[in-house]
């Protein structure tokens, strides 16, 4: 099969004659008709150009697979193309440019109006925190990856470090696979907005904002994920979430570089700002086999007066066999006056940080007490097998303002014989086998 570049615009005259010396081309088996191209590594300068006609060239040929060996790769911003791979071996590091000016569309890998395209492999990519002063917050430079309306996504095996801006930004699109990624550093780890049907699994975040985000997103599974971050965990707005097998831990490892602090702030905020025009609300949520160490909040939502949760309202959510340890406190609920909100809780257990002070506010909103679980405005809570520990004689539990709550099985360790709740305005309360310090 004959590979043909064609040149879309004006180059230096001996980029042609670069191109084929720095560029191996080989071809796959005649049944897969896919073009398989090679960069050279550890060339001398950027080679933006080069990576974007072979990424080109592959399209042209009804798609391909472009490798980067072992070895460094130093270039500014490059656009995927559809059925098109960027594979990256183990040892590689696609190394980007330190000068805003060697990016377009404020993304160092940039895709829009795209179907099946893929990153895979062992590699690095290295956003090198690349400065703006115009960017976001006087610095932030571009995003590592921003995919906008692509559908059948694979991302796989790599690793993004030093992202200037958001690690992968997604908006619009679907059929994405996250499988075995590495986020070390940066913002945000994935962002995703008015998305639906993204599956991730095996990956390992460790950001230094928020983790997982986005609103108005759709059918969301995430799996079996490492999880740690100088924000937030999740701050998210979907309907359909799964989350299983997840481990979440603080303070975070990377330092949050606009409030120069490392606590790890939620493992779950609702997110809907109102100025992204949302209009799906959040709900059918299953959090499961989870653990949360060292994190000062477990579930933060207030449709009142929270940070850009003020969009849509919350539905359900469902927590089972969740061990969060060291925490400040475990939920701060304050739903609509609709009292759409419900909450399911079952075979879990939530522990307060010894020697520590209850943080009461949260991103600027006050939290209504320094009880481990807070809510006020719900239409159903029902806590199932779940166990409180807070040495301390204020309530454990405060619930105001709700349609039905169920206690069955709740123990409460608090060294103290004072009664642990506090419940006000709720129109049917069923208590079962309650216990105060395990007696």
């Amino acid at each position: 099969m004959k590979i043909k570049l064609e040149l879309k615009h004006r180059i230096m005259p001996g980029l042609i004659m670069s191109l084929l010396c720095l560029v191996l081309l080989s071809v796959q088996s005649p049944a897969s008709f896919k073009t398989r191209i090679t960069i050279i590594p550890n060339q001398a300068g950027l080679i933006t150009g080069i990576i974007q006609m072979a990424i080109d060239s592959c399209a042209a040929d009804g798609g391909g697979v472009v490798i980067f060996p072992a070895g460094s790769f130093l270039c500014g911003g490059i656009q995927l193309k559809s059925n098109v791979t960027l594979q990256l071996d183990k040892g590689s590091i696609i190394k980007g440019s330190d000068k805003y000016a060697d990016y377009q569309n404020d993304a160092f890998i940039y895709g829009k109006d795209l179907t099946d395209i893929a990153i895979t492999g062992e590699g690095v990519i290295d956003g090198v925190d690349c400065y703006n002063p115009k960017g976001e917050e006087g610095f932030r430079g571009p995003h590592c990856i921003r995919l906008i309306n692509c559908k059948n996504i694979t991302l796989q095996g790599f690793t993004i470090k030093n992202s200037a801006n958001w690690a992968i930004n997604c908006r619009y699109c679907s059929f994405d696979t996250v499988k075995n990624v590495t986020i070390l550093g940066g913002h945000d780890g994935l962002h995703t907005r008015f998305c639906n049907n993204f599956t991730v699994t095996g990956c390992d975040f460790r950001t230094g904002d928020d983790a997982f985000a986005g609103n108005d997103n759709r059918n969301f599974v995430i799996t079996d994920c490492k999880i740690n971050t100088s924000c937030n965990g999740f701050r998210m707005g979907c309907l359909n979430l799964t989350v299983e097998r997840c481990k979440m831990w603080g303070p975070g490892e990377y330092i949050h570089k606009i409030q120069k602090r490392k606590n790890m702030l939620s493992a779950f905020v609702h997110f809907s700002p109102k100025d992204e025009r949302s209009a799906l609300k959040s709900g059918n949520w299953l959090i499961k086999d989870i653990m949360i160490e060292n994190v000062d909040h477990v579930y933060n939502y207030n449709f009142e007066k929270g940070l850009w949760q003020t969009g849509q309202p919350v539905t359900t959510v469902r927590f089972e066999k969740v061990k969060a340890t060291g925490i400040l406190s475990a939920f701060n609920i304050i739903g609509d006056e609709k009292m759409n909100f419900n909450l399911d809780v079952q075979n879990s257990l939530f522990s307060f940080r010894d020697g520590a002070v209850s943080a009461n506010t949260f991103e600027g909103a006050k939290i209504t007490s320094p009880a481990l679980f807070n809510a006020n405005n719900f239409n159903h809570i029902n806590l199932r097998k779940v166990l409180f520990e807070k040495k301390d004689t204020t309530p454990v539990v405060n619930l105001n303002s709700g349609n039905t709550l169920i206690l069955n099985r709740v123990t409460f360790i608090t060294g103290s014989s004072s009664v642990p709740y506090q419940f006000e305005k709720i129109g049917n309360v069923k208590k079962e086998k309650l216990k105060l310090n395990k007696n």
